[in-house]
C-alpha cells in the first residue's frame, strides 16, 4: 500500500477529525481513487559527442531534433540517446559506421558550405532588386512594352558589359530580374503604391476636383479615365487617379464605376467639390447622366462642361461657303493618301522641288487641332499638289480647284482663322490651368473677334489674315465672307460660353488691391480679405510663388477667405489631361498588344502617374 499512500488526500474535516480523535484515538484517512500520473516529457538537448555517430541536430518549434549528417533524416528528440542514433548509423549507413569523428566533421562542412553557395546563387540583392524596379520605371515612361527589357534591354546591357568589363561584370548584371512577368509586376506594384499614396493624401485633404472622360481605345474596348485635383500645403496637386474598362457606356455605368473606386479607397462624394466632363449625353444628361446622377449623392458640387470640347463646337460654325471647301481640303488630302501609289509618286515630287513637306497631313475629325494642321500643311504645300494633279490628270476636279484662285484665297482664310482657334484651344489646356486664365483666353479672343470686325468694315482691310491678305490683297472675294464667319464665331461664343466675366473674382488674382466687387463674400471675409491686402510679407512674396501657393499659406492664417480662394482655383475647366492620356494609351497599345490589355494599363497608369508628378 505505499504506492497508495503516496497519492492519498486528506477530506477529513476539523470537526470530524476532533470527534475521531475523541472516540477512537486515531482515525483512518479516507483512501480516495488513485490519480493518473501525467507523465512528464523529458527533452533531450544536443551534445557535441554526437557528431561520432553521423549526427547534427536542426532546431524545430523550440526542440531539438537529430538529424542525419549522411541520409539528412530528421528523427524524433526522444531519439536523441547514443544507442538509437548508432543504431540508425549501422543499420542505413553500415560502410559508414567505422569512420571517425574527423570524416562526419569534414562530410558536414562540406554540406554547409553547398548550401551556402546555392543560397548565394540564388539570392537577388537589394542592389539588383532596386536596378529592377528603376528599369521598369524607365520602360512604363518611355510607353514602351513590359517585354523589351528581356528582349532588348537585358541583352545589350550584357554585351556592353561584357565588352567593357569582363564576364565577372557581367555575371554581376545578369542578376538583375528582367523576365517579362517580373517587369509587369515591378509596374504593377509602383501604381498601386502610388495611388494608394495619392487616395490617403486625398483622405487627409478632403477636397478635391475630378475631371472624368470616357474614350475607345485600339482593340475597341471603352475606357474611362479620371484625373484628381487636391491642395497640400504648398501647391495644388494634379494627380491620376484611375482607369477602368467599361463593358458599357450609359452614365449609371459610369457612375457605378466611379462610386465603386471611392468605395474601395474610402472616398466620399461629399469631398468631391466639382466636376469636369465632356459633352457627351451620358455625362450630361439631365435624367439618368453621370451629372444627374452625381448631384443627386451630392447637391453642392459644381459641374464644369469641357472649355476645350466648347469651343471645338465654336470652331465648327461655318458659313455655307467656307464648309464646302473645307470638305474639298480633306477630299484633296484623303484621295492622295487613300491611295499608296499616288502617295508615293507625291512624296517624289515634292522631293524634286525641294518642298519643306514630302506628305500632305491626313484629317482626323476627332482631334481638335486636325483640321488647323491639315490646312496649313496643304497651304504649304499648294503649288505641289496643282502640279501634282496637272500632270496626272488634268481634267480632274481637284486640278480645277487649285487653279481657281478664289478657291485658293479661301482656303488661306481658312488657314488663318484655324491658326487662332488652335492658339485659343492650346492656351486653354496645360496643367493649372483654372477657371480665371481660361476665361481670360477666351474674352481676350472675343474682343479681337470685334476689333477685326470693325477694322474690316472701316479700313476694308484683311491685313489680320496674313495668308488671306496675300491670295485676296484687296479682299475683294472675302470681305464679305469674313464678316459673315465672325459674326457666327461671335454668335456661337455667346451661345457655348453666356457667361465670361470673373471680375468679382479679381480679389483672388491679386487680393493685395482694393476691390469695389466682392459679390459673394460674406462679412467675416471681407474683413479676412482686408487683413490679407495689409500684410506685406505675403505681398512681397506675391511675385515669386503661385496663386494657389498663396492662397493656401492664407487659408492657414485666414480659414474664411483662404477656403472661398481655393473654390475658385481648384475645380477643373477643362479634360485636356485625359485627352492627353487618350494619346498616350494609343502609342502604348496597339493591335499585336490586344491579348496584354491588363498589363499595359498598368504600365500606363504608372506613367501618367510619374508624369503628373513630375508636371
Amino acid at each position: 500500500m505505499a504506492s497508495t499512500s503516496k497519492h492519498q488526500v486528506d477530506y477529513t474535516s476539523e470537526d470530524e477529525s476532533s470527534n475521531c480523535e475523541s472516540t477512537s484515538g486515531s482515525c483512518m484517512i479516507a483512501e480516495q481513487p488513485k490519480a493518473k500520473a501525467s507523465a512528464v516529457k523529458k527533452t533531450r538537448l544536443y551534445s557535441d559527442n554526437y557528431v561520432n555517430y553521423g549526427f547534427t541536430f536542426v532546431e524545430k518549434q523550440g526542440m531539438q531534433h537529430p538529424c542525419c549528417i549522411i541520409c539528412h533524416k530528421l528523427l524524433t528528440n526522444e531519439a536523441m540517446v547514443p544507442s538509437k542514433l548508432q543504431r540508425h548509423l549501422k543499420t542505413k549507413h553500415p560502410a559508414a559506421a567505422k569512420r571517425d569523428q574527423l570524416y562526419f566533421k569534414c562530410l558536414l562542412q562540406s554540406q554547409h558550405k553547398q548550401v551556402q553557395f546555392f543560397t548565394k546563387a540564388v539570392t537577388v540583392s537589394d542592389k539588383a532588386q532596386l536596378a529592377s524596379f528603376q528599369v521598369a520605371e524607365l520602360v512604363a515612361k518611355s510607353m514602351k512594352p513590359h517585354t523589351v527589357v528581356e528582349t532588348l534591354i537585358m541583352p545589350a546591357c550584357r554585351l556592353m558589359v561584357k565588352t567593357m568589363l569582363g564576364d565577372e561584370a557581367e555575371k554581376v548584371i545578369a542578376k538583375i530580374p528582367s523576365s517579362n512577368n517580373t517587369v509587369s509586376q515591378r509596374i504593377e506594384m509602383m501604381s498601386d503604391d502610388i495611388n494608394y499614396s495619392v487616395c490617403n493624401q486625398l483622405k487627409i485633404c478632403k477636397r478635391f476636383s475630378l475631371q472624368l472622360d470616357e474614350s475607345t481605345d485600339i482593340s475597341g474596348k471603352a475606357q474611362l479615365m479620371a484625373f484628381v485635383r487636391y491642395p497640400n500645403q504648398q501647391s495644388l496637386i494634379e494627380q491620376f487617379l484611375f482607369c477602368r474598362e467599361l463593358i458599357q457606356t450609359r452614365g449609371e455605368d459610369i457612375f457605378k464605376c466611379v462610386c465603386t473606386f471611392c468605395e474601395q479607397h474610402g472616398l466620399l462624394w461629399q469631398w468631391c467639390t466639382s466636376i469636369c466632363t465632356d459633352g457627351e449625353p451620358s455625362m450630361t444628361g439631365c435624367v439618368h447622366g453621370f451629372l444627374s446622377l452625381e448631384k443627386a449623392t451630392n447637391p453642392n458640387i459644381t459641374t464644369k462642361h469641357c472649355f476645350s470640347h466648347r469651343e471645338a463646337l465654336v470652331s465648327k460654325t461655318l458659313p455655307s461657303d467656307l464648309h464646302t471647301v473645307l470638305r474639298e481640303v480633306v477630299q484633296i488630302v484623303n484621295y492622295i493618301k487613300s491611295h499608296p501609289a499616288k502617295s508615293r509618286l507625291f512624296s517624289e515630287l515634292c522631293k524634286d522641288m525641294s518642298s519643306d513637306y514630302i506628305t500632305v497631313l491626313l484629317h482626323n475629325d476627332i482631334r481638335w487641332l486636325s483640321r488647323g494642321k491639315v490646312l496649313a500643311c496643304v497651304c504649304e504645300l499648294h503649288l505641289e499638289l496643282k502640279t501634282f494633279f496637272l500632270q496626272n490628270q488634268p481634267h480632274n476636279e481637284f486640278a480645277t480647284l487649285l487653279s481657281d484662285s478664289s478657291w485658293t484665297s479661301k482656303v488661306s482664310y481658312l488657314d488663318d482663322i484655324f491658326e487662332v482657334l488652335n492658339s485659343v484651344n492650346l492656351g486653354m489646356q496645360g496643367v493649372d490651368a483654372n477657371i480665371l486664365s481660361v476665361t481670360d483666353k477666351l474674352e481676350a479672343f472675343k474682343r479681337k473677334i470685334d476689333l477685326w470686325q470693325q477694322e474690316i468694315e472701316t479700313a476694308t482691310s484683311i491685313h489680320m489674315f496674313p495668308n488671306a491678305a496675300r491670295a485676296d490683297p484687296g479682299g475683294v472675294a472675302l470681305h464679305n465672307l469674313i464678316l459673315e464667319h465672325l459674326a457666327l464665331l461671335k454668335q456661337q461664343l455667346q451661345h457655348y460660353f453666356p457667361s465670361l466675366d470673373t471680375s468679382d473674382k479679381d480679389w483672388v488674382r491679386n487680393p493685395f488691391h482694393q476691390h469695389k466687387n466682392l459679390t459673394g463674400l460674406s462679412l467675416t471675409e471681407k474683413e479676412q480679405l482686408i487683413d490679407v491686402e495689409t500684410d506685406r510679407s505675403l505681398q512681397l512674396k506675391f511675385n515669386s510663388v503661385n496663386l494657389a501657393q498663396i492662397w493656401l499659406e492664407v487659408e492657414a492664417e485666414h480659414p474664411d477667405i483662404g477656403a472661398k480662394a481655393i473654390e475658385v482655383l481648384l475645380p477643373f475647366c477643362t479634360t485636356y489631361l485625359c485627352e492627353k492620356a487618350f494619346s498616350a494609351m494609343t502609342s502604348i497599345k496597339s493591335k499585336q498588344r490586344e491579348r496584354e490589355t491588363s498589363r499595359c494599363r498598368k504600365r500606363f497608369e504608372n506613367m501618367l502617374v510619374e508624369n503628373s508628378g513630375q508636371t
